[in-house]
């Protein structure tokens, strides 16, 4: 049930669109790695993830919760895909900000 939720909130964070400030041109978003993020989705779920510049992306929930997976860039769009989370699929955001704290779709990030 606990990792329903997980999946049915990264689901939902990333398919909103993002509305504020612009979003990340794909050089920007590639420089997000190597980096490790506090992650907040939607305000409901925190957790913390770490992005390799190899594509591979890991993430642990505050209640120790821990999957893998890969992410990429797609247009302007930060994509996604956990190997347990979200049953596999690739899910894709819109990212804006910058100075190490980003947010779009549902999805707050900050590097720590």
């Amino acid at each position: 049930m606990k990792t329903s939720l997980i999946t049915a909130l990264l689901l939902c964070a990333l398919t909103l669109p993002s509305v504020a400030e612009e979003a990340l041109k794909p050089h920007e978003l590639r420089k997000l790695a190597p980096g490790r993020y506090s992650v907040s989705v939607m305000g409901l779920l925190n957790m913390t993830v770490s992005l390799r510049p190899n594509g591979v992306i890991t993430g642990v929930t505050s209640k120790g919760k821990r999957d893998t997976g890969v992410w990429l860039v797609k247009g302007n769009s930060f994509c996604v895909s956990w190997n347990r989370w979200l049953g596999g699929k690739r899910r894709c955001a819109n990212l804006s900000g910058g100075n190490g704290s980003y947010s779009g779709g549902g999805l707050w990030l900050q590097r720590i």
